[in-house]
């Protein structure tokens, strides 16, 4: 069995949020292949929609605590 040298890929892991794991899934590509994974596989249309929700859930707890 080889030596290794640093921490492993599982302790590694644990140090890393979620957002940056994502991030080496989505953007960069994770692992030695660089393979790119799609979170939640949204497109511009849900992500578009997602956001009016959400500006209108605001909006209407703003105006509710007026």
């Amino acid at each position: 069995m080889a030596n290794r040298r640093g921490p492993t890929l599982i302790q590694q892991s644990r140090r890393k949020s979620p957002a940056e794991k994502a991030a080496f899934h989505q953007i960069t590509g994770a692992g030695k292949s660089r393979v790119k994974r799609e979170f939640f596989g949204l497109t511009t249309a849900d992500e578009d929609a997602i956001l009016k929700r959400v500006d209108q859930a605001l909006d209407r707890t703003l105006k509710a605590t007026r």
